[in-house]
């Protein structure tokens, strides 16, 4: 369910004005968020969704690009005016520092070269305009210009914004006002949203069906098992067959190494996109990423490699799946990356043969760890285990692969040895609980976290003389102090590699990586 209050933004990347753009015939209506407009012709329709979650529609023709977003805003930030409208201002964020945070709108200043009133639909809306240059590496700057059209709702601040890689023309101009000017108020309703947690296997399918039915081109598929949902408008059968079955029995594997309780239900999204270019233009990811796992929108989103290597994309639907896996089975919790990566590289070599799994040291080009890690060992480029299980997310992401590859060795290690396939050479018993031990820590340790949360949230509302619904008791990773988070993963690992000789470990696995991993 998305919070009641967001900031929206609706951004068209617009074509080179050689011919005079039409507005579209059909208005683009967004009702879980109370709004449409008219939008621009000729536009293809990608699904909403994007890797941060927010957006709430989205429309391509070539490198032309429409886009809806909705960014939650504080409660405590809203300020009612006439007939239940907020205002935009006091703490909201502004639109302009909104833009700058992409990279195409570093131009963007606080002072727009247009910035009009305009009474519209019973709002009062405001018109921004801003032109720059854009640096284009070591060539010429390109002129760019942002039309910015601002319309404050009672629930949220909505802001059409219309981006140009062009010396703004005056043609261009008046379409953008029609466009601006086109937008209405409609009814807002309920927006499901994805629930992977608790939703009926039914429910989420018909959910899936609904948002498929809003994309031409996408449809719904169900799963045997009724443990996955695939929304996809790839086109080979072959390939989405292939996709559900390696998502079966990767799952399979996945519950024989973490079991669920017996009422785990979860159903997971998958989202399948024909090509890379579509995946691209539902995600804004880059062209490094090949798929991904979003804790936001809670979607496993991937891609047809076959231009490639559909290996790699087979890779990575394990891999990613895990990440959606333990999203819904420890219930948010976040891990440090050594066990969270480690893991999920770890799934990515499961090699499948008929109904079977074996999991092998090795994965397709571009994403196989092995000869990595072993050349970091032999050069003695690995960093010390001491600093490189206790990286913060983001130590851990600076170093890149390498990053990837030891985490994904130290975390081999380990379930070889625990399932008894290492000698005592380089294993100690006490080695086999290092996982258990970190996972029931971490978990025990989010889980009393979030209870606190809830019990001081319903506190506050009985000294208001109020009850909490279910959406305001909600609590995730995101709202958690660091401080808290550090104090859990501080307990998690005192509580896994607390219990064994760091030093001789490494020594251990040093030796494994060099003499035994192949």
């Amino acid at each position: 369910m998305r919070t009641a209050l967001a900031l929206l933004t609706a951004v068209l990347l617009l074509a080179a004005p050689a011919e005079a753009q039409k507005l579209a015939r059909k208005d683009t209506e967004v009702p879980t968020e109370g709004f449409k407009f008219r939008s621009l012709a000729g536009y293809d329709a990608v699904p909403p969704g994007g890797r941060d979650g927010a957006e709430v529609a989205k429309f391509v023709d070539g490198q032309n690009t429409v886009i809806a977003y909705a960014f939650a805003t504080p409660k405590a930030e809203e300020e009612e005016g006439e007939e239940g409208r907020s205002r935009a201002g006091g703490r909201r964020t502004k639109i302009e520092t909104r833009l700058r945070r992409y990279s195409g709108f570093r131009g963007v200043e606080d002072s727009p070269t247009v910035d009009e009133e305009h009474e519209i639909d019973g709002f009062d809306a405001r018109q921004r305009r801003w032109e720059w240059e854009v640096a284009r590496g070591r060539g010429k700057p390109a002129p760019a210009f942002v039309e910015v059209w601002s319309f404050p709702m009672a629930h949220a601040d909505v802001h059409l914004v219309y981006f140009g890689l062009e010396e703004f023309n005056p043609k261009w101009g008046r379409t953008i006002g029609k466009s601006g000017k086109s937008f209405e108020e409609i009814e807002r309703t309920a927006d499901d949203g994805v629930d992977g947690s608790s939703r009926t296997y039914e429910d989420q399918l018909k959910f899936a069906e609904k948002e498929a039915a809003r994309t031409p081109g996408w449809r719904a598929i169900g799963t045997p098992s009724k443990r996955f949902v695939i929304l996809t408008n790839a086109e080979k059968q072959a390939f989405i067959k292939e996709v559900i079955k390696r998502l079966e029995i990767s799952r399979d594997v996945f519950e024989e190494d973490f079991p669920p309780p017996a009422d785990f239900k979860a159903v997971s999204v998958v989202r399948i996109c024909k090509d890379r270019q579509e995946f691209q233009r539902f995600s804004g990811a880059g062209g490094g990423v090949a798929g991904y796992f979003s804790p936001s929108s809670v979607e496993l989103v991937l891609y047809d490699d076959v231009q490639t290597d559909r290996n790699a994309t087979y890779a990575v639907v394990s891999h990613e799946a895990f990440h959606q896996y333990c999203h819904f089975l420890f219930g948010q919790s976040e891990a440090h990356r050594w066990f969270d990566e480690g893991q999920g590289d770890y799934y990515g070599g499961i090699k499948i043969t008929g109904k079977k799994a074996k999991i092998t040291p090795k994965m397709p080009a571009g994403l196989n760890r092995l000869s990595i890690i072993r050349e970091m060992v032999r050069t003695k480029k690995y960093v010390p285990l001491e600093e490189h299980l206790n990286y913060s997310h983001r130590e851990w992401q600076r170093h890149g692969v390498p990053s990837y590859a030891q985490s994904w060795s130290i975390v081999y290690m380990l379930r070889q040895g625990m399932e008894g396939k290492l000698r005592s050479k380089v294993w100690k018993k006490e080695y086999a609980n290092i996982i258990p031990a970190y996972v029931s820590t971490l978990n025990e340790g989010f889980r009393d976290l979030y209870d606190q949360m809830r019990e001081e949230r319903r506190a506050r509302a009985e000294e208001e003389g109020r009850e909490l619904s279910d959406e305001e008791l909600e609590v995730n990773r995101f709202m958690i102090d660091p401080r808290a988070k550090k104090k859990i993963w501080d307990a998690a690992m005192e509580a896994s590699w607390g219990q064994v000789d760091l030093d001789e470990f490494e020594e251990h696995w040093t030796y494994y990586v060099s003499k035994m991993l192949k």
